[in-house]
């Protein structure tokens, strides 16, 4: 019996993974991402950037960070606002979403929504970039300009795979996540 649960698990385990393949075509970057670094060539890189998230699907991305080390000013609202709180954060803020194509280690962006109009009628951003585990590195073409980014969610496999107690995970833990329980049994 125990041979057959477990070869029951390892065929899901299989079948997730096949399924996680298909479902991001292959593409290592599909997911969200935390940036973690910031470098170029106009000053020291910024170890502990203010928050900055990346995402990708198969086919589109969305960027969005506040750039330097300073926090975003802080005011009630925005029609409370000064005009140098609005200046201040619009200097700040990156925001940039479209689609986007890999070849090879190169991914290409091409804006269709920015912060400015110049953004969204360019030829858009190429970046060189390495996935190795769950960190992720682009370097800008042709500045350099370096990001660290770390992904944010669990692996696929462990967050949409649900094994009973004693393969491989804590009924309570699966419980809390709406997985085993009772009457899935």
């Amino acid at each position: 019996m125990k041979l057959l649960v477990s070869l029951l698990a390892l065929f899901a385990v299989a079948v997730t993974v096949s399924g996680q393949s298909s479902a991001t075509g292959g593409n290592a970057l599909v997911g969200a991402w935390r940036v973690t670094e910031i470098a170029d060539a106009n000053g020291p890189p910024i170890t502990n950037p203010q928050p900055g998230m990346y995402i990708f699907t198969r086919q589109h991305y969305s960027f969005v960070r506040v750039n330097g080390t300073r926090p975003l000013p802080d005011y009630p609202s925005n029609d409370k606002a000064t005009d140098a709180d609005k200046v201040a954060v619009f200097n700040a803020l990156y925001l940039n979403t479209g689609t986007y194509t890999v070849t090879g280690s190169t991914l290409a962006t091409r804006a269709a929504v920015a912060k400015s109009a110049f953004a969204m009628a360019g030829a858009g951003n190429q970046y060189e970039f390495t996935v190795t585990g769950n960190a992720l590195v682009l370097t800008q073409k042709p500045s350099g300009a370096v990001l660290r980014l770390v992904r944010l969610e669990e692996p696929l496999v462990r967050a949409h795979l649900r094994l009973p107690p004693g393969l491989g995970g804590q009924r309570g833990d699966a419980a809390r996540r709406g997985g085993w329980n009772r009457r899935s049994r």
